[in-house]
């Protein structure tokens, strides 16, 4: 009781913040595609908690009115969300729920005429977008992408725990997986372990994946392969915790003693990332992190070939909710965001470890958001 209702408070404050941005830039609503893929509802989430699996759903905010409107176009999703959803304003019409968002966002905006819109490029149908300017002729469109981002990844103290919440469970769910993997045991059934612990405890959308031939890029694996004794694999979760906040884990592990080339190479990627998490302070841009890492693998002595992934990007309720060390480099690191730490150099010969966790940014540098304290763990058999 008392979570969901620090829950509904915090979204609450974030509407609150959207309809004084609103105000600034003279927006009477702001419309907010979502549909039923990871990193395709985040944004539509954040101001309503909103849950969905299957088929669009909008989110319609007006500057004056206390609550989001949600159209859902699925009658199952739309009972779901009058459970789940922090509006009380849930709606199923049929069959045309765009229809009916774009009427509501008319309504909302009143004689402004200016509507918000964010991420045009990845959460809008082509079909969409003409239509709304076909049926709200003489409206201006203006994306308040980057406005949004910035407010969704500077966490709340509420979502903070929510996420450290996750790193907990998480956590859990490795050392579940460590217990049953052994030689002769199916890569799926070791997973399967970790993932149903994960389950138990309310996290959804998510998948555990592999690296087995010591590169960075984590896959599943084919449903007949067994662990073998001279196995040295990553293994990785990509979950979402029980309110939907995302979160990346990842370890190395072997059944023998490593390799001193292999010891040696763990032994450098923490240094890495402990270099790399005290840069990650407020005001450094996010892509200097991407530099640090690549300077102190060469100083202990690794050449470098490349990038095989963004060092750390910003993690929310979509895997990637803010700036990237990819995509935006030069953006400030702030206060109170949290980021998919995972640093990304790859080696000579491809070689490279994912070996991630999402960290804090705090004036003292970037803090580890679960109880996981290692990088790489032997299991003994």
């Amino acid at each position: 009781m008392l979570r969901r209702f620090a829950l509904e408070q915090d979204v609450a404050r974030r509407v609150e913040r959207l309809q004084a941005l609103m105000d600034e830039k003279g927006l009477g609503a702001v419309f907010i595609p979502a549909h039923g893929a990871p990193g395709m509802m985040g944004m539509a989430k954040y101001f309503t908690n909103l849950v969905l699996w299957a088929g669009p759903a909008y989110v319609v905010v007006g500057a004056r009115h206390p609550e989001p409107a949600l159209i859902q176009w699925s009658a199952y999703g739309a009972m779901w969300n009058r459970q789940e959803a922090t509006t009380s304003w849930v709606e199923n019409p049929d069959p045309d729920a765009f229809g009916r968002a774009v009427e509501i966002a008319k309504e909302l905006a009143g004689d402004r005429k200016r509507i918000g819109v964010e991420h045009v490029s990845t959460s809008w149908l082509v079909g969409e977008w003409e239509r709304i300017h076909r049926l709200l002729p003489g409206y201006e469109f203006v994306d308040i992408t980057r406005e949004l981002d910035a407010m969704r990844s500077i966490k709340s103290h509420f979502e903070i725990e929510e996420i450290y919440r996750t790193g907990r469970i998480l956590t859990e769910g490795m050392l579940a997986f460590a217990e049953v993997a052994r030689p002769g045991v199916r890569v799926w059934d070791a997973a399967a372990a970790a993932e149903e612990v994960l389950k138990a405890q309310g996290c959804f959308w998510g998948r555990s994946k592999l690296s087995l031939d010591l590169r960075p890029y984590t896959i599943p694996t084919p449903l007949d392969r067994t662990f073998r004794e001279d196995d040295i694999f990553i293994f990785e979760l990509v979950y979402t915790g029980p309110l939907g906040y995302w979160y990346e884990q990842t370890a190395l592990f072997s059944f023998k003693d490593l390799p001193p080339e292999i010891q040696a190479q763990v032994e450098a990627h923490e240094k890495v990332i402990e270099a790399a998490a005290r840069a990650a302070r407020p005001g450094v841009p996010i892509g200097k992190i991407a530099e640090i890492t690549n300077k102190t693998w060469e100083e202990l002595g690794f050449p470098v070939e490349g990038k095989h992934t963004p060092d750390c990007h910003s993690i929310g309720l979509d895997e990637s909710d803010g700036p990237s060390s990819w995509f935006t480099p030069d953006w400030p690191l702030e206060a109170n965001m949290v980021l998919s730490f995972h640093p990304s150099t790859r080696l000579k010969g491809d070689r490279a470890f994912l070996i991630s966790d999402n960290y804090l940014v705090t004036a003292e540098g970037a803090v580890r958001l679960s109880p996981k304290e290692w990088t790489y763990k032997k299991i003994e058999i």
